[in-house]
C-alpha cells in the first residue's frame, strides 16, 4: 500500500511537473507565433506608408507640423483563427511634405521655399527661390537633408552623410569615397536630440535612430518638426500583437525604412526575358556626372559596376555569352522550378570580371568570377503614361516637314510637345507614318527640352536627330524603331548626357529583327521598350542604358558603356511613371533607435 502511495505521488508531481513545463512551452510558442505577426504588422504598415508617398494620398491620416503623418491600423482578430491574438500597427511617415509631393529634381519647373527634391542620390530642401533654374548643388538655394552613405550619390561639399553610425560632413565634392576618407568628409560631432540645447543651423542631431539637421536656430523642438528640421523622407511602423494570456502580453516590432526613387536604368542591359550577346565587344560603365568616359584603365571615370540582367524565360539562357566581356556583374533567373546560371563559353574570350586591365588577348583567371554572377536580376517595369498636352507642329499639322526641321527653345522654363502623325515628303505627300527621316537632308534638331508623342513609327534611313548642347529630347512612340546603317544617320546627342534622349515604345513586337539600331553613330541616351525585342545590329558605341523584353547584340566589336548616374538619376521621363521604394529597411531593436508612434 505504501509504495503504490509513493508511485501515485511521484507521478502525481511529475504530472503537475509536466503540466508546468508544457504550459510555459505553449506560452513561449505563442510568443513566438505573436512576435511573427507583429512583424507581418509592422512590414504590412511599411507597404501603407510607401503606397501613401507615392500617391501623395494621406486622406484619413493625422498630420502634423506640415510633414509628418500618422495612421493607426486595426486588424480583426478572426484573420488568426482560435488564437485570441489582438492586432494592431502605427505609422508614421516623415517628410511627405504636405500637399506638395516629393519630387526629382527638373530643370523645368520654378521651385518655391520648402519645396523638396531629390537630386544625384540627395534629398536636397529649397531655402530660397532659385533666380534662374539653379541646380541643388548651388547651397545658395538649397540645403542637403543628412541621410546614409551611398556609393553612386554625387555628394557636394556641406552634404552629411552617416556610414558606420557615425555622421560625416563632405568637403571635396566627390562620388564613390567611403567616410572617413578625410580627403573628402570630416567628422561632425552630433549627440542625440536633447530638449535643454540650444541648436545652432547647420548642427546634427539624432532621432529615431537617424541624423537631422538644423535649419532654424532653436530650443526644445524635436525632430521631425520640419520647421526647424531637415531629414530624408522615412517610415516608422510598429507592429503591435497582443497575445490573451493573464496580463495581456505585448509583442511588438518597429521597422523603419528610408525612401528613395526607383531607378527605371540599374542595369547597363536588361531584359524581361532573354539577352543575347553572339558578338565580341565589351560593357563597362561610367559616370557622365564626373565627365566623358575615357577608355584608358588609369583614369577614374572606367568602371567596373554594369549589369547586365535577363529573367523570366523558359530556356537555360536568360543571359548568354559568347565572346563579350563584361566588367561588372550578370544576372539571371527563370520562370522554371529550378532556376539557371548564365550561359556561357568559357573557351571563348568571354569573361565577367572587375579588373578593368583586362584587355581581349589576356582575360583574368579564371574567365568567369562567379562572385560576379547571381540569380537574382530586377528589370524595372514602369507604365508609359499617354503623353498629354502635345500641340501640332509648328506647320500647323501633326506632320513632320521634309528636310531640316527645328524644334525646342533654348532655355525654355518647359517642354515644348509635339504631336507627330507622319512625315512629309517632296512637299505635301506624306511618305510614312510617325516620325521617318529618310535621307541626309531630313535632319531635326532639338534646341530645348522637347518631348514628341509619335503615333507610328521612329525611322532612319539617311536622317538624323542631332540634340544640340542646349536641347533634351523625350520621344515616346507607338511603332517600330528602325535605324539603318551608316555613320552619318541615326540619334546625335551633342549634350553627350544619356539622360537628356529618352527613347520609349509601347510597342509588343517581340520578334527578333522587328526594333534595331544599326547606325555606326554614337549613341548617348537610354531605351525603354519593356514589351518589345530590340537589337542593335552593329558594331557601334553605346552610352546610357537598354531596357527591353528581349535584347540583343549580334554583331563583333559592340562597345557598351552604362552610366552609373542613372541609378541615382531618380525619375526618367516625363511620362514614365516612377515610383518611390525602400531603400533601406531596419528592425529597431535599439531603445535609442525607436520612437513613439501613436
Amino acid at each position: 500500500m505504501l509504495v503504490a502511495l509513493s508511485c501515485v505521488t511521484v507521478l502525481g508531481i511529475a504530472m503537475v511537473a509536466f503540466l508546468a513545463v508544457s504550459n510555459q512551452a505553449m506560452k513561449l510558442s505563442n510568443r513566438g507565433y505573436a512576435q511573427t505577426i507583429s512583424r507581418n504588422l509592422a512590414e504590412l504598415g511599411l507597404e501603407r506608408g510607401l503606397r501613401a508617398f507615392n500617391d501623395n494620398s494621406f486622406s484619413g491620416w493625422t498630420l502634423a507640423n506640415a510633414t509628418t503623418a500618422s495612421l493607426a491600423l486595426t486588424v480583426s482578430s478572426d484573420r488568426y483563427g482560435t488564437s485570441g491574438i489582438s492586432a494592431a500597427a502605427n505609422v508614421r511617415v516623415d517628410h511627405y511634405w504636405d500637399t506638395r509631393k516629393a519630387t526629382v529634381w527638373s530643370a523645368l519647373p520654378t521651385y518655391a521655399v520648402n519645396d523638396f527634391v531629390w537630386y544625384q542620390g540627395v534629398w536636397y530642401l529649397c531655402k530660397s527661390v532659385p533666380v534662374g533654374r539653379e541646380a541643388p548643388s548651388n547651397t545658395t538655394y538649397w540645403t542637403a537633408a543628412p541621410d546614409n552613405w551611398s556609393p553612386y550619390a554625387n555628394y557636394r561639399i556641406g552634404n552629411i552623410a552617416v556610414s558606420g553610425g557615425s555622421a560625416y560632413r563632405c568637403t571635396a565634392d566627390h562620388i564613390g569615397q567611403t567616410p572617413p576618407n578625410a580627403s573628402y568628409w570630416t567628422a561632425i560631432t552630433a549627440a542625440s536630440w536633447s530638449a535643454a540645447t540650444a541648436y545652432a543651423v547647420d548642427e546634427v542631431a539624432w532621432s529615431g535612430g537617424l541624423p537631422y539637421r538644423c535649419i532654424v536656430a532653436h530650443t526644445n523642438q524635436a525632430p521631425p518638426n520640419a520647421s526647424y528640421w531637415l531629414g530624408a523622407p522615412v517610415i516608422y511602423s510598429e507592429g503591435i500583437a497582443t497575445l490573451p494570456e493573464g496580463g495581456g502580453t505585448t509583442i511588438k516590432t518597429q521597422l523603419r525604412a528610408t525612401l528613395a526613387p526607383a531607378p527605371l536604368f540599374p542595369n547597363a542591359l536588361g531584359a524581361t526575358k532573354d539577352i543575347i550577346m553572339n558578338s565580341s565587344g565589351y560593357i563597362d560603365s561610367y559616370n557622365s556626372v564626373l565627365g566623358a568616359y575615357s577608355a584608358a584603365p588609369a583614369t577614374t571615370n572606367r568602371g567596373s559596376s554594369a549589369v547586365v540582367a535577363g529573367g523570366d524565360t523558359a530556356v537555360s539562357n536568360a543571359v548568354a555569352l559568347a565572346n563579350m566581356r563584361v566588367y561588372g556583374y550578370l544576372a539571371a533567373t527563370s520562370n522554371n522550378t529550378s532556376p539557371y546560371a548564365p550561359r556561357y563559353t568559357s573557351s571563348s574570350s568571354s569573361f565577367v570580371t572587375g579588373n578593368m586591365s583586362a584587355t581581349a588577348g589576356s582575360p583574368p583567371t579564371p574567365r568567369i568570377d562567379l562572385t560576379r554572377v547571381t540569380r537574382s536580376p530586377h528589370v524595372p517595369r514602369f507604365e508609359i503614361q499617354t503623353v498629354s498636352g502635345a500641340n501640332v507642329l509648328p506647320n500647323g499639322t501633326t506632320v513632320l516637314d521634309d528636310n531640316a526641321t527645328t524644334l525646342g527653345t533654348a532655355g525654355a522654363s518647359s517642354p515644348a510637345i509635339y504631336s507627330i502623325t507622319g512625315t512629309y515628303d517632296s512637299g505635301t505627300a506624306i511618305l510614312r507614318d510617325g516620325l521617318y527621316l529618310d535621307d541626309a537632308a531630313d535632319v531635326l534638331t532639338i534646341d530645348g527640352p522637347v518631348i514628341l508623342k509619335v503615333t507610328g513609327q521612329l525611322g532612319m534611313d539617311a536622317g538624323k536627330i542631332t540634340i544640340s548642347a542646349t536641347g533634351s529630347l523625350e520621344i515616346y512612340f507607338t511603332g517600330q524603331f528602325l535605324v539603318e546603317s551608316g555613320s552619318t544617320n541615326g540619334i546625335q546627342n551633342l549634350t553627350l548626357d544619356p539622360k537628356k534622349c529618352l527613347i520609349a515604345g509601347t510597342s509588343t513586337d517581340n520578334t527578333y529583327g522587328d526594333h534595331y539600331y544599326r547606325s555606326t553613330l554614337p549613341f548617348y541616351g537610354v531605351i525603354y521598350m519593356p514589351d518589345a525585342y530590340f537589337s542593335t545590329f552593329t558594331n557601334g558605341v553605346f552610352y546610357g542604358a537598354i531596357s527591353g523584353k528581349n535584347v540583343r547584340f549580334p554583331n563583333s566589336g559592340m562597345a557598351f558603356h552604362y552610366d552609373t548616374s542613372l541609378r541615382t538619376a531618380g525619375r526618367v521621363g516625363t511620362f514614365i511613371d516612377g515610383p518611390y521604394l525602400t531603400a533601406e529597411i531596419r528592425e529597431l531593436s535599439d531603445v535609442n533607435e525607436r520612437v513613439t508612434l501613436p
